[in-house]
């Protein structure tokens, strides 16, 4: 007997959804016992999963894709171009600032939020 590529991605669809079945039968089996002996860890993790199953078995279109790759890269893009300011305080209750610009590597670390403010002005808007 012969297939055809038509036939194996028929076959092969068939068994996907399948298996799919079986996995859900499976989940719902090992939820109703997690419920009727009141583990209530076991249900959320359960649920959790049939959670991301049915997220997974949903088809997603390539312009949702697109969208969602566009607005990570337009994250990035937006983390990338600002400046990252961290404020510590030392055990002794001294304080120190920390700051860079991922786009150009530049950092300080100063004692001082005046010189902070100073180096944000001149390294980041330019003034």
């Amino acid at each position: 007997m012969t297939f055809s590529t038509a036939n194996q991605r028929s076959i092969g669809n068939d068994l996907g959804s399948v298996h799919q079945s079986n996995v859900m039968t499976s989940l719902n089996h090992r939820l109703a016992v997690a419920k009727a002996n009141h583990t209530q860890r076991l249900v959320s993790a359960l649920e959790r999963e049939y959670e991301q199953l049915t997220t997974l078995a949903q088809p997603v279109s390539v312009v949702t894709q697109l969208e969602k790759l566009w607005m990570r890269f337009a994250t990035t893009l937006s983390d990338w171009s600002m400046v990252h300011i961290e404020r510590t305080v030392a055990s002794s209750g001294q304080h120190s600032w920390y700051a860079s610009t991922p786009h150009s590597g530049q950092a300080v670390v100063t004692h001082s939020e005046s010189d902070m403010n100073q180096w944000i002005r001149t390294h980041y808007w330019n003034q």
